[in-house]
């Protein structure tokens, strides 16, 4: 009995005793001037006060359990420190290190030529042209300025990219780029320092859309599975698999797939009996030769076509198409 006695108080002795241990944690340790984080009191044993400083914060003194959010305007690496005091009068400290990150610096402009002089807007031939390579040689010139190294340059363009050629580039970074949209265009950059924080700028690239742009329909097509010609699809000079194929002046770095400057369109197709066999609204999509699951015979077929370009222009077409085996 003497023996359990000794147990339970030493037990409750040690409980009396323990020490305060203070700890929090932040939503993140690296941020951009004129970002917040949250904070939240992870502390243990009996904490009845907690005290808080936040040098250069908003606020940057606190009392109390939780400070919630804390703000941060000026860039900089800052020490944030937690004591907790219990109801003995024992304090315990924490801190934790947060990197605060100065915003960085970015305009983009346009010029009228390689080394020449910018200017507010430009209007510039649909596409430009193409070097063997693929790379651009004439287009819209857009420069970069204000970042610094250690920054990083990222362009977002309507096209996936390939209407970009990167002329200059300073320190790694594409700051000079030749640009050749199909349509009027937005053209971003943005930088991004080494803390993740970014700077954007926009320009706008105006595309006279040229009057030679080609609608057609292909005359024949042979579905026999053979991987040439077994789908009729409306096809337009600006398709990238069409550039030096059926059309001399298409484009190398023109739309993926076929149709890319149909906005809308409607494309039917009959048979010598007028029965519609095939209809489709979508420029990506083609006749197989098929209806109603059965692969048709040669012959000869009559297509409707209306469309509607991406400049606003709308037109039609009627024609015959053979289909082989």
């Amino acid at each position: 009995m003497k023996f359990l006695s000794f147990l339970i108080v030493v037990a409750v002795s040690l409980t009396a005793f323990a020490q305060p241990t203070a700890s929090f944690s932040l939503s993140d340790n690296v941020i951009c001037e004129g970002d917040c984080i949250d904070i939240e009191n992870t502390s243990s044993n009996d904490v009845v006060s907690s005290s808080w400083s936040f040098p250069s914060g908003t606020p940057s003194f606190y009392s109390g359990m939780n400070p919630g959010q804390i703000c941060f305007s000026t860039a900089g690496t800052y020490t944030l420190t937690l004591t907790v005091t219990d109801a003995n009068g024992a304090t315990s400290s924490a801190s934790q290190v947060l990197t605060v990150g100065s915003m960085p610096m970015i305009s983009i402009g346009l010029l009228d030529t390689i080394g020449g002089v910018p200017i507010n807007d430009t209007i510039i031939p649909m596409y430009g042209g193409v070097w063997p390579s693929g790379q651009i040689n004439s287009g819209a010139v857009i420069v970069a300025s204000g970042f610094v190294p250690g920054d990083s340059l990222v362009w977002v363009t309507p096209n996936g990219g390939d209407d970009v050629y990167c002329f200059g580039d300073a320190a790694g970074e594409c700051d000079t780029v030749i640009v050749a949209p199909f349509y009027s265009s937005y053209y971003i950059l943005n930088n991004i320092s080494p803390e993740g924080c970014i700077a954007s700028d926009t320009v706008f690239v105006e595309v006279l859309f040229r009057d030679s742009v080609k609608i057609s329909v292909p005359d024949a097509f042979s579905p026999n599975g053979d991987g040439f010609n077994d789908v009729l699809r409306v096809v337009t000079n600006v398709d990238k698999d069409m550039y030096n194929s059926g059309f001399p002046n298409g484009f190398q770095n023109g739309f993926q797939g076929d149709g890319g400057a149909i906005v809308s369109m409607n494309f039917e197709i009959y048979n010598r009996y007028g029965q519609m066999v095939f209809r489709t609204t979508n420029p990506q999509e083609g006749w197989d030769g098929t209806f109603k699951g059965k692969v048709l015979n040669v012959g000869t077929f009559v297509y409707k076509l209306e469309y509607r370009l991406i400049n606003g222009l709308a037109g039609s077409l009627n024609g015959n198409v053979t289909l082989y085996k």
